[in-house]
């Protein structure tokens, strides 16, 4: 395991002191276990199982990934044993379970599967290889978020954008790259084609670099390129001329021959088995990447993957792959490589099965990082893969979305003080949350009428206070192992370690508390702003929306008021500072809706209590006084003390009993509660609840409230309908990125088809 004194073997959570160290036993990873397969090559056997949900976790099962060195094949069955059996585990609630089938793929699924089924005793169904590998690759691709990347010395590793279903993903091709050489076209689902190949691969650099050298191990081959200079042994273009040879393009520095000045006894080049070890890396990688460029122009295809256990993460061997793309299509076309590459035999097969969790009905996977394995075969030990939970629905993009879309408004990989800011801050604040619950901040009153439902158990949060932390040191150490590194990412890695150490919602008393003193409150905030004049009313509302989003239990800079019960609305509108001008025109926005009004309005709302009680629904009210349709986008699952969908069904119920607007608007259903499909405390507008999507199908207006669905992702969002995003820069470093100060506020109309700048 990834994180040395993680055990995640058990059923239950346990903190042990010793010294300063815990043991952390987490609760989900003895699930029934519903479908495996494996894919068994011939340098490692990857097995993919698929568990069905724990208690605690919503929506669907769980893929997991593992890969064991095939000359340990042992292991692997040994591991699968025990799949076998915890597949078998009864369901109470679901009858008997069926007889488990392995399905199975790659060479040794023919070579082994008589080991398999004697020692299983299950049985073993053998799936095509290329079938396996395409739709493997067809599933990831549109199901991991940060599956395919580039890679450059010069430029490192860049992810690119997934497909969006707005986007064609075919045709497109996979070159893999294991023994031998298989090029495949893929036109669509299931339809694919071997359209070449070459026996120059893998074991072509093994067998000549094993003969001429004498290294065994395929591991201490890769090491041994690191240190080698290849011009010590190929006869380079200088070597030759003397010079770039200009007119057909080729610089001094290109190959010439490989291999080509060992014997030139004028070049006089000392060389050692390391140098010998790039120039055949090069030679190898340098003819696939041709061949597979120039099978794309024949084919008229301009995405090219690389797969196969000869690349297995080594930077050289991806780098080299990418400059022959790059040199042969002189700059159009760029090789793609893939997170998860050692694994889309073993996907491709478990979605091949009768029972596979994609065939049940349509849904969605998340790559979930709090428990993570090292990826199969990755020589850089740098890329970690996580598990991919699956979500209850299909999830989709918001229709007035406009392309392209990245979520992010930080690139924590790229921006060093950004990044050490964000970790540090993150880990201070997982020692922070520690220290609340061990106050009894969180609970749901004094102690005297606290029940154990309103707890939450210090022995599980400093587990989550732990594992959480190194996550964050490994990101540190290591920015891209866990994919792109950008906030989102790592807020909602928060929330699924405290999901897997079994805590569902740490700020549930706190959420019932504020929101039962926000609701007694909103008579009277309704009444003070209903007095003024139209436009001054809109501003009043939008002033108190920025003022409801200061109560942010994940803002460590206001925990001390939000405990001690210090802040209240006129006391946060207070802190507020109402700057800069460039991001904040709430006159705009005012003026906009006395002169035309809205059909229908999306909001995404962020936190319970004041947050959206006396900031988000005053502004509903009245925007349904106008004649919209509201639509309230809560979060599918908990996450800080943002408001969940359940929750906010419950506070618009009670708000209209004391409002006649409100449950007038309730009543003729122009005021909504829908689930985003959110699980943290962002949101990624491509990855939507289908339910909220087909209710957004006619708003003219997206507001999206609070710092992390309006500063920290979709700051640059652009949509072809209007949108207003209000909330208040809550800690520096989202201060720092927007040019802003600690406090400042962000209410910013933009008219449909327009961009933040």
């Amino acid at each position: 395991m990834m994180f040395g004194s993680i055990n995640s073997s058990g059923a239950v959570i346990d903190c042990i002191a010793e010294g300063s160290a815990y043991d952390i036993v987490l609760p989900n990873q003895t699930e029934r276990v519903q479908n495996i397969a494996v894919d068994i090559g011939g340098s490692l056997a990857k097995v993919v199982y698929y568990t069905t949900a724990a208690v605690g976790r919503q929506g669907g099962g769980r893929l997991h990934f593992k890969a064991f060195e095939t000359d340990h094949l042992d292991l692997c069955i040994e591991f699968m044993c025990g799949l076998v059996d915890r597949s078998r585990i009864r369901d109470p609630t679901d009858g008997p379970p069926a007889e488990p089938v392995i399905m199975a793929t790659g060479g040794g699924a023919h070579r082994f599967g008589a080991e398999l089924r004697s020692r299983l005793g299950v049985e073993i169904r053998v799936v095509d290889e290329m079938e396996s590998l395409t739709a493997g690759l067809n599933f990831l691709m549109r199901e991991v978020a940060d599956e395919v990347f580039t890679y450059s010395e010069a430029r490192g590793q860049k992810f690119v954008s997934p497909v969006s279903e707005a986007e064609d993903l075919f045709p497109y091709m996979l070159v893999n790259i294991g023994s031998g050489v298989s090029i495949l076209k893929v036109t669509g689902e299931g339809q694919y084609e071997r359209i070449s190949g070459t026996s120059l691969g893998g074991g072509t650099f093994w067998g000549l670099l094993h003969e001429l050298t004498g290294v065994t191990s395929f591991d201490a081959m890769l090491e041994t390129t690191k240190s080698g200079d290849n011009t010590k042994v190929d006869m380079m273009v200088g070597d030759i001329y003397g010079t770039n040879y200009d007119k057909i393009g080729l610089k001094a520095t290109n190959i010439a021959a490989t291999m080509g000045g060992v014997y030139r006894k004028g070049l006089d080049k000392q060389y050692s088995d390391a140098d010998i070890a790039r120039s055949l890396l090069y030679m190898v990688s340098n003819n696939i990447g041709q061949i597979a460029y120039l099978n794309a122009q024949l084919h008229g295809i301009r995405r090219i993957y690389f797969g196969g256990y000869f690349i297995r993460g080594h930077p050289l061997t991806m780098h080299t792959l990418s400059y022959a793309i790059d040199f042969w299509s002189k700059g159009m076309i760029s090789a793609l490589f893939l997170r998860h590459e050692g694994y889309l035999g073993a996907t491709g097969a478990l979605l091949r099965g009768e029972a596979a969790p994609t065939r049940r009905r349509a849904c969605s996977f998340t790559e979930n990082f709090s428990v993570a394995e090292p990826a199969a075969g990755d020589s850089s030990g740098v890329s970690a893969l996580g598990m991919l939970d699956q979500q209850a629905d299909r999830l989709e993009r918001l229709p007035q979305l406009a392309l392209p879309y990245v979520p992010d408004t930080v690139d924590l990989a790229a921006d060093e003080g950004q990044r050490l800011a964000w970790l540090a801050a993150l880990e201070r604040s997982a020692h922070e949350l520690v220290a609340l619950v061990e106050r009894g901040a969180l609970d749901a009153g004094s102690s005297d009428h606290v029940g154990t439902e309103d707890r939450v158990d210090a022995g599980r949060i400093r587990a989550f206070s732990i594992l959480y932390a190194r996550h964050l040191q490994r990101l540190g150490a290591q920015p891209l192992a866990y994919g792109a590194l950008t906030v989102r990412g790592i807020l909602g890695l928060r929330e699924q370690c405290l999901r897997e150490v079994g805590l569902g919602d740490v700020f549930a008393a706190v959420k019932r508390r504020e929101t039962k003193a926000a609701l007694v409150a909103l008579p009277q905030c309704v009444a003070q702003t209903d007095v003024l004049a139209e436009r001054e009313r809109l501003l009043a509302l939008l002033g108190n929306a920025l003022a409801g989003n200061m109560f942010d239990w994940g803002a460590s800079e206001l925990h001390g008021a939000l405990a001690s019960g210090a802040l209240d609305l006129a006391a946060a509108r207070e802190r507020i500072s109402y700057s800069p001008q460039r991001l904040n025109n709430p006159g705009a926005f005012a003026d906009r809706v006395i002169a035309q009004g809205y059909r229908k309005v999306l909001v995404f709302v962020d936190n319970s209590g004041a947050d959206v009680v006396l900031g988000v629904l005053p502004l509903a009210r009245v925007l349904t006084q106008t004649g919209a349709t509201v639509v309230l986008a809560a979060n599918s699952r908990p996450a800080l003390n943002d408001v969940t969908e359940g929750e906010l069904k419950d506070i618009v119920a009670e708000a209209a009993l004391v409002d006649e607007s409100l449950a007038a608007a309730v009543e003729e259903e122009r005021l909504l509660v829908c689930a985003s499909g959110s699980a943290g405390p962002c949101v990624d507008l491509r990855r939507l609840d289908p339910r909220l999507v087909a209710l957004a199908q006619a708003a003219d207006l997206v507001i999206l409230v609070g710092m992390a669905r309006a500063i920290v992702s979709n700051y640059h969002a652009r949509f072809t309908c209007d949108s207003l995003r209000i909330a208040v820069f809550k800690n520096k470093m989202t201060a720092d990125a927007a040019g802003a100060n600690v406090f400042d506020s962000l209410c910013l109309y933009v008219p449909g088809g327009g961009s933040r700048e």
